[in-house]
């Protein structure tokens, strides 16, 4: 008998001892692809649970109104490849100085804007601890508004 006749032989034992294994590879196998989908997902969403986070589709309807003030957090060499048009690019860097108090005559909403919404909500505490109220955060950033399929401005 050949060394092919006999793995095969070897293999049709082991099908026989073990036939729910492949089974359970491919469902292994996709519980392991799942999650590496999901895993960005999942971050933004533990980072937005409970705090004032807006989807893309709801910035995009705020910002027909007079009412909401885009606040783009990122670089500048990121800001300038693409951004929400009408955005007030502040990095994050210098949102301390830029924002110190609110206005008590401004009406306006803040939307905090980075690439994947990480830095909005380290934003998000730092103006609430100023004293800043109506301050809501693209969840997914950027990369959930390009994946909308929004427009962005260069």
């Amino acid at each position: 008998m050949s060394a092919f006749a006999q793995d095969l032989t070897t293999l049709k034992d082991w099908m026989e001892a073990y036939p729910f294994l492949p089974g359970l590879v491919f469902a292994a196998f996709c519980l392991v692809l799942l999650f590496a989908v999901a895993l960005p997902r999942l971050r933004s969403w533990l980072r937005g649970k409970g705090r004032p986070v807006l989807d893309p589709l709801q910035v995009e309807e705020l910002l027909q109104g007079p009412g909401v003030l885009l606040v783009d957090l990122r670089e500048d060499a990121a800001f300038r490849q693409g951004h929400i048009r009408g955005c007030l690019h502040v990095p994050y860097a210098e949102l301390a100085q830029r924002f110190k108090a609110p206005d008590p005559m401004a009406k306006r909403a803040l939307v905090l804007v980075d690439e994947t919404d990480a830095l909005s909500h380290r934003a998000l505490r730092q103006l609430l601890a100023r004293g800043f109220e109506w301050v809501y955060v693209l969840k997914g950033g950027m990369r959930a508004w390009r994946g909308a399929n929004r427009p962005v401005a260069k």
